[in-house]
């Protein structure tokens, strides 16, 4: 299963790399996973660490810096070639990327940003099994407080705001504590941002409502509260479980629960 899964992220590059100058649909990207298209967004990026949206645009603009380096090549065919609607957003992105514009590459030749293909090494069966729960119709009523961080910043971030909440406030969950983390995976790009909760099924200071209705999660446990390990954690399950689970992803935030500052419950919701 895990060898099959991870061929199928091999011909998902193979396609974007044989579609560069075609309008690429990301439904036909989630048709290769076997996923729908909120599934496809999240599993790319925890696999690698960039968002599938940032991973088409640098590999567009490498290969039309491989273009404009041919002689009499026009940078307005060139930013037609690779989907863009105007010389001026082709010449924009491009200079954002390389820091030169691309009328001007001949002159920076020593300076070309390459963006590779993305290589998927070749896996064994043998995983490390997991144990988990799968729990129907679970309904919450949370009273959080938020931040936004980038979503590489996740775990560093988090571990910062609790330690603020408990200098300013105290323990103000009284040992009722859970994290939420909610994705903005219909809008991803480097700039995306993830919204991370501290919240509680009590009321405290300075809260808001949180409401999750009937959803089905997987619950997985950890003997571990400490932010980083968590953020491994959550990583390893979507770079080496859900691609190859079978489960596609519901639009809730995954949850953390905090037991006795010794063990975290990770909720992550499906479909």
């Amino acid at each position: 299963m895990y060898i099959e899964n991870n061929n199928r992220l091999k011909e998902l590059v193979k396609y974007i790399e044989k579609n560069l100058t075609e309008k690429i649909e990301y439904k036909e990207l989630a048709k290769i996973l076997l996923v729908n298209e909120y599934t496809l967004h999240r599993i790319f990026y925890f696999v690698t660490n960039i968002t599938l949206a940032e991973y088409i645009r640098k590999r567009r603009l490498s290969m039309a810096a491989i273009d404009l380096l041919e002689k009499n090549t026009k940078v307005l065919d060139v930013a037609i070639k690779y989907q863009y609607d105007s010389g001026t957003s082709f010449s924009r992105a491009f200079k954002k990327m390389m820091g030169f514009l691309p009328k001007d590459i001949h002159k920076n030749m020593n300076n070309i940003k390459y963006f590779p293909i993305l290589k998927f090494e070749d896996i064994s069966e043998e995983q490390k099994e997991l144990t988990f729960e799968k729990v129907e119709n679970i309904s919450y009523e949370f009273y959080t407080i938020h931040n936004h961080v980038k979503m590489n910043q996740i775990s560093e971030m988090a571990s910062k705001f609790w330690k603020d909440v408990y200098k300013e406030k105290g323990d103000i969950l009284e040992g009722n504590a859970y994290g939420l983390v909610e994705y903005n995976v219909y809008d991803y790009n480097e700039n995306s941002d993830v919204t991370y909760y501290i919240a509680s099924t009590k009321k405290f200071e300075g809260s808001k409502k949180y409401s999750i209705k009937n959803k089905k999660f997987l619950v997985f446990e950890i003997d571990t509260i400490e932010g980083k390990q968590i953020g491994k954690f959550t990583h390893d399950l979507y770079e080496n479980f859900i691609p190859y689970s079978g489960y596609n992803l519901d639009d809730v935030p995954d949850i953390e629960e905090y037991i006795d500052d010794k063990k975290t419950k990770i909720y992550i919701a499906v479909i």
